[in-house]
Order: C-alpha cells, then sequence, then structure tokens
C-alpha cells in the first residue's frame, strides 16, 4: 500500500469516527431531554382513561334508552296517524 493511500484510509477512518461519535452525542442528548412519564403520571393517566371508559358505557346506555323511548314515540304516532285516516282520530260527540 502506497502512502497517500494510507494517508486517505486514515483521514476516512478518522472522519466516520468522528461523525458517528457525534451522531451518538447528539442522539443521547435527545433521548435525555425527551420527557418521559412517572408512576404517578402513568397512574393518572390510566385512572383518566378509565374514566373515560366510564363515561362512555353511561352514553351507550343513555342512547339505548333515547332510542326505545323514539322507537315507542313513532309507533305511537303512527297509530295515531293510521286512526285518523280511519276516521278513529275522533272522540264520540255527546249528544
Amino acid at each position: 500500500m502506497e502512502p497517500y493511500q494510507i494517508r486517505d484510509l486514515a483521514e476516512m477512518i478518522i472522519l466516520s469516527g468522528t461523525f458517528l461519535a457525534s451522531l451518538f452525542m447528539i442522539t443521547r442528548v435527545f433521548i435525555s431531554r425527551r420527557t418521559r412519564l412517572g408512576k404517578d403520571d402513568l397512574k393518572q393517566l390510566i385512572e383518566s382513561v378509565n374514566g373515560l371508559r366510564e363515561s362512555v358505557d353511561g352514553m351507550r346506555l343513555d342512547v339505548g334508552d333515547i332510542t326505545e323511548r323514539l322507537d315507542f314515540t313513532e309507533r305511537v304516532l303512527a297509530r295515531m296517524a293510521e286512526n285518523k285516516k280511519l276516521g278513529r282520530g275522533q272522540p264520540p260527540e255527546a249528544g
């Protein structure tokens, strides 16, 4: 190997090593500055999620009740409209 090839190879190794070391340091700083969830934060987050689940379950029950009432109201209104068409919608006249 010629001396200039050894010099070029050494320069390439030094530059690559410097680049990798810099990348490693930047990555470590980035990771260390990232916010991490502590045990208390995680516990609070779990409680919040459980509270939201309970709220959603309650809303599902409410929507079910509202749907049943809507169905009943539609049936009553349809029956009233049908009775009106048949002429039975008028109360008998007192005579």
